[in-house]
């Protein structure tokens, strides 16, 4: 695992959807940190930048959590773009889409210069600053895949056809309403890609769903038990 170099951490993080959903922060910020910096080899694959070669257990171990937090954070992830998969006989190579668009300039380099950048760093400070915080506002927005790319708003039926076709058992009306209602926006920020959101939307639905059903299950069995 990586262990020198940085990496660039945009302060509107702090807006993203998944913020505050500890868990899947958490990988999110752990695969940043451990991705590979640069293209490599590795059992006869090419491991891209931004590309690590892990598994569920491994990942789960390195980052404190179970294997099934883990399992449903990296859903959360693929659900809105941020990650992608790809799934190997006996490994799988997890990879941050995009991984170039906010961290060109962070590498390998930092652990030899760091020194010397700490010297230099006085008389840049202020403009270093002043570059970081545009960097800030303007570069950093959770990464999507190209393969995602639709327009802002949809029709109810588009919705509607879009969960049918991905068999999504969440309500697709009570969707649309919501983002009509929200003027089609998420975080405060316009929907670029409503069908990403529509996958996060049914994620959450989706646990609610088991939630609730578990609830019910408990009280059926608590009903049996008392009445026998």
């Amino acid at each position: 695992m990586l262990e020198n170099g940085y990496v660039k951490i945009y302060r509107s993080l702090l807006k993203w959807e998944w913020y505050d959903d500890v868990n899947t922060k958490v990988v999110f910020l752990h695969l940043l940190l451990t991705v590979s910096i640069e293209d490599s080899k590795w059992h006869g694959i090419t491991v891209k930048r931004g590309s690590r070669v892990s598994s569920y257990p491994v990942l789960a171990k390195e980052t404190g959590l179970s294997v099934k937090q883990l399992r449903t954070a990296i859903s959360h992830l693929e659900a809105t773009g941020e990650v992608a998969r790809t799934k190997y006989p006996k490994y799988t190579v997890f990879a941050i889409n995009n991984y170039d668009t906010f961290q060109s300039g962070a590498g390998k380099t930092a652990g030899k210069g760091q020194g010397k950048g700490r010297v230099r760093a006085g008389k840049g400070q202020q403009y270093k600053k002043i570059k970081e915080d545009k960097e800030d506002k303007e570069s950093f927005s959770p990464p999507s895949s190209s393969s995602l790319s639709c327009t802002a708003a949809a029709t109810e039926e588009e919705v509607k056809a879009y969960a049918a076709e991905i068999g999504a058992g969440c309500d697709a009306s009570a969707f649309y309403r919501t983002m009509q209602e929200q003027g089609w926006q998420s975080g405060g920020k316009p929907v670029q890609n409503w069908k990403a959101v529509f996958r996060a939307w049914e994620v959450k639905d989706k646990q609610k769903r088991e939630s609730d059903r578990q609830s019910e299950n408990a009280e059926a069995y608590a009903s049996f038990i008392y009445n026998e």
